[in-house]
C-alpha cells in the first residue's frame, strides 16, 4: 500500500515526541512506508520488527532510495552509522510509530468513520459495506483483511481529501488490540458482526472474546459514536441498551433495520426492505446465508448515513465478491457442478460460527443428498477438543453424511457417541473418493475448513474424473 499523507516538522514531533526535535525546521515527510521495495523518494521509512525479520538491516538502502528520515528503534540507534543518525529518529517501538502516524493523520478527516469488528465475517462485511456506501460516495475500504496493528495503520495513510467515508476492518488474537486499534482509527461508526469462539489461546472464552471486541462499542460510547448492534446474537443484543448512539440490525429478531430475507434456488438473498421512503427490494448475486447477514449490515449502515433506498439497492445487487484464486468463501465462484454434484466451496476459513453457518446454508440448499467434508478449526487452544465435537454432532443433524479430515476431527469421532453417518479420511484424495461413493445426481456437497487444511485440494480431486 503506498500513500502520500504529508508530515512537516510540528507534525512530526506531535507524532514522534521529543525524539525528533532534532530535526531540521523544513523538514517534510511525503508518504510513510514500511517496504523498501515500494519505498518513494520523500517517503519516511518505518523500520518494523517482525518475528522472522528485522527491517533495520534495510535501513541504508532507505535512504539510498529516497527516504526522508527513517523511525527505528532507540537501542538499535545507539551504534547506527554517523553518516545517517541525523536522519534517523529513535524509538520505544517502531510499531506503535507507525500507529501514531495514522493516528495523526486520521485526525486531519472529519468524515464518517465506520469500524468493523468481529469473530466472524469482518472482511466480507466490509466490502459489502464499502461497495454499498460505494454508490453513493468516495469510500477508503481495508485491502483484503489487512486488520492489524500494521495493515490498519497503512489504510489510514491513505487516507486523502477526495474521501468521503472510510470502512475500516479492525481485528484481534490478544486482549488490548481492539482497544489500541480504536484510538487509532477514531471511528465515529462501529458494527460488531457477532461473538464466536476466536483465537481462544489468548482470549480463552467467550466471555474473553466479548470483553476483547465490545471494546469497540466502549469507544464508541465514550467518543458520541453511533453504535450498530447485530440483534441475533443474544451477546452483542445485551449491549443495547447501554449505548446512547444505537442502531439494531438482523434478520431473525425485532430491530430497527430488519430486511425480510428469503433465498432463490440457487440460494441468493433477496432482501425487502420497508420503511417509510426507504423501501426497496435487491437480489444478490452472493449466495448463502453469511452473505445475507452481510448485507444486513450494509443496510443499516447506509441507512444511517442517509443513502436512498435506490443506492442501496444498486450496491447491493451489483456487488460481487473479489476472486478466492481456488479457495473461497461462499460466493459466486464458489458454486459449480462437478459430475451431477454441487459442490459450495467455502475453504477459505474456519472456526465453530462460520462452520455452523455454513451448515446452515447446506441445510437450505434444495439438494436429494447433502454432504458435509469438513477440516480441522485451528487456533482453538484449550477448546479444540469441545468445539471439533460440537461441530461434529451440528453437522451430522444438517448432513446426510460428513466426510472429516486433520486430527482434531479424528479425536472427535473417535470420542464421540451415537455418530453414526461420518467418516475420517486422512487425505485430500480420499475425502474426494469418499464423497463419490455416496453421491448420485442432486447431491450437494459443503466442503469447509481452516485455511492450514487447504481443502481446496479435495475439490481439486472432485474435478477429476
Amino acid at each position: 500500500m503506498t500513500n502520500v499523507a504529508a508530515f512537516n516538522n510540528s507534525d512530526l514531533l506531535a507524532v514522534l515526541g521529543p525524539a525528533a526535535t532534532h530535526l531540521p525546521t523544513e523538514v517534510v515527510v511525503r508518504g510513510v512506508s514500511t517496504d523498501t521495495r515500494t519505498l518513494e523518494p520523500g517517503n519516511a521509512f518505518i523500520a518494523l520488527i517482525g518475528e522472522r525479520f528485522d527491517a533495520h538491516s534495510l535501513v541504508l538502502d532507505a535512504f539510498e532510495k529516497g527516504a526522508s528520515l527513517a523511525v527505528v528503534d532507540e537501542q538499535w540507534l545507539t551504534s547506527a552509522p554517523d553518516s545517517i543518525r541525523s536522519r534517523c529518529v529513535g524509538v520505544a517501538s517502531t510499531l506503535h510509530a507507525l500507529g501514531s502516524f495514522a493516528w495523526w493523520h486520521r485526525k486531519r478527516f472529519e468524515i464518517p468513520v465506520i469500524a468493523i469488528g468481529g469473530a466472524a465475517g469482518k472482511t466480507s462485511t466490509k466490502d459489502v459495506v464499502a461497495h454499498v456506501l460505494g454508490v453513493a460516495m468516495n469510500v477508503l475500504k481495508t485491502p483484503g483483511n489487512l486488520n492489524n496493528q500494521i495493515g490498519t495503520p497503512l489504510t489510514l495513510l491513505q487516507l486523502a481529501p477526495s474521501h468521503e467515508a472510510a470502512v475500516i476492518e479492525i481485528g484481534t488474537n490478544e486482549p488490548g488490540e481492539i482497544e489500541t486499534l480504536c484510538a487509532m482509527v477514531q471511528p465515529t461508526h462501529g458494527l460488531i458482526t457477532n461473538i464466536g469462539k476466536e483465537h481462544l489461546e489468548k482470549l480463552r472464552d467467550l466471555d474473553g472474546v466479548e470483553r476483547e471486541e465490545t471494546a469497540l462499542f466502549d469507544y464508541l460510547a465514550d467518543h458520541g459514536g453511533v453504535a450498530f448492534v447485530n440483534n441475533d446474537d443474544a451477546r452483542l443484543r445485551q449491549h443495547a441498551w447501554r449505548l446512547t448512539k444505537c442502531v439494531t440490525f438482523g434478520i431473525d429478531t425485532d430491530a430497527n433495520v430488519r430486511p425480510t430475507v428469503r433465498f432463490d434456488a440457487a440460494l441468493h438473498p433477496d432482501l425487502h426492505m420497508v420503511y417509510g421512503d426507504f423501501t426497496f427490494r435487491a437480489v444478490m448475486q452472493t449466495q448463502g446465508l453469511a452473505a445475507a447477514r452481510n448485507a444486513v449490515c450494509a443496510v443499516a449502515i447506509a441507512w444511517t448515513l442517509n443513502c436512498t433506498a435506490d443506492e442501496v439497492r444498486l450496491g447491493l445487487q451489483t456487488f460481487q465478491p473479489p476472486p478466492s484464486h481456488g479457495y473461497a468463501r461462499m460466493s459466486v465462484e464458489a458454486i459449480e457442478t462437478l459430475h451431477n454434484v454441487v459442490v459450495l466451496n467455502d475453504c477459505y476459513n474456519a472456526n465453530p460460527e462460520s462452520v455452523t453457518l455454513a451448515l446452515d446454508t447446506l441445510a437450505r440448499y434444495p439438494a436429494s443428498t447433502r454432504i458435509a467434508v469438513l477440516g480441522d478449526m485451528r487456533e482453538l487452544g484449550h477448546a479444540a477438543a469441545t468445539e471439533h465435537a460440537d461441530v461434529l454432532r451440528y453437522a451430522c443433524s444438517i448432513a446426510d453424511h460428513v466426510v472429516l479430515y486433520g486430527q482434531e476431527f479424528q479425536a472427535a469421532l473417535e470420542t464421540t457417541p451415537f455418530v453414526t453417518n461420518a467418516v475420517w479420511c486422512s487425505t485430500h484424495e480420499a475425502c474426494a473418493n469418499a464423497v463419490r461413493d455416496i453421491a448420485t445426481a442432486g447431491t450437494a456437497v459443503l466442503v469447509k475448513g481452516s485455511r492450514g487444511c487447504t481443502m481446496e485440494h479435495v475439490i481439486s480431486a472432485l474435478r477429476q474424473v
